[in-house]
């Protein structure tokens, strides 16, 4: 409730800000591209780590010196998650209990995230004579809304509630150095997918390098409206919202209207 209360105060700058700031650069039309640090928060980040696995392509439209318009595709990856790299305990026989990792027993095992998302936002300037001179620079606030579409697989994931038997009937002599069964039955292929309301918020610099060639830096907050299932040998619970956070670096060309 706080994040939307601060959602619609952004978007009535933007709105108030478009009919009052002056118009020195209207008309631009501008593309570009990106690539980003994405860091996913709270028990979302419980699952992935961050990293720079995210990429993206923007098509601008400068309303006023105060105001751009935006329009966003971008696409994410997240490998490495929990359910292949984190620990889970199985008793290979009675009174014993071991930790193990999935991807330590099955190479083949992944834990993933993709996004192919749809934004669009507002920029507004703090800037109120923002100029697209060489050498100027203008920092803003970005404020977006849309659809982020994501899908979450588990594959060839090694399943913590098999028996010493279940193991056995794989394979009998796949053992440890102690000697003891290692477990070896994967459970079953499992996606999480979903198209969601999704919510950004943050701040940003652009910097012109030449009139019609921008260096754009931004970080954003990102609010998903979507889930991801509970595994409760791996101690995770449901993730509900998706929450992250990215740094990006990008450019942008703008020519005339």
């Amino acid at each position: 409730m706080r994040l939307f209360k601060v959602f619609c105060l952004v978007l009535g700058l933007i709105v108030v800000s478009a009919s009052t700031a002056p118009a020195q650069v209207a008309g631009k039309w501008g593309f570009g591209g990106f690539i980003s640090y994405t860091n996913p928060l709270f028990t979302f980040g419980e699952r992935f780590n961050g990293g720079v696995d995210k990429w993206g392509l923007t098509a601008s439209y400068v309303s006023n010196s105060r105001i751009t318009m935006e329009a966003e595709y971008h696409h994410a990856e997240m490998d490495n998650g929990a359910l292949a790299n984190g620990a889970f305990t199985w008793s290979p026989k009675a009174l014993t209990a071991k930790q193990y990792r999935s991807a330590d027993i099955n190479p083949n095992s992944a834990y993933t995230n993709r996004f192919n998302s749809v934004l669009l936002s507002g920029l507004w300037f703090f800037n109120a004579d923002r100029s697209m001179d060489e050498g100027s620079f203008s920092p803003y606030i970005v404020v977006g809304g849309g659809f982020y579409d994501h899908k979450t697989v588990a594959d060839n994931i090694i399943w913590p509630g098999q028996s010493p038997t279940d193991a056995g009937n794989v394979d009998a002599t796949f053992v440890d150095v102690q000697g003891d069964l290692l477990p070896q039955v994967v459970m079953d292929r499992q996606e999480d997918t979903r198209t969601a309301v999704t919510a950004a918020l943050g701040l940003g610099m652009e910097a012109f390098l030449t009139p019609t060639i921008a260096l754009d830096l931004r970080a954003r907050y990102h609010f998903i409206l979507s889930e991801l299932r509970p595994y409760d040998a791996w101690g995770l619970d449901k993730a509900f919202p998706l929450q992250m956070y990215d740094l990006s670096a990008g450019f942008k060309f703008y020519f005339w209207e």
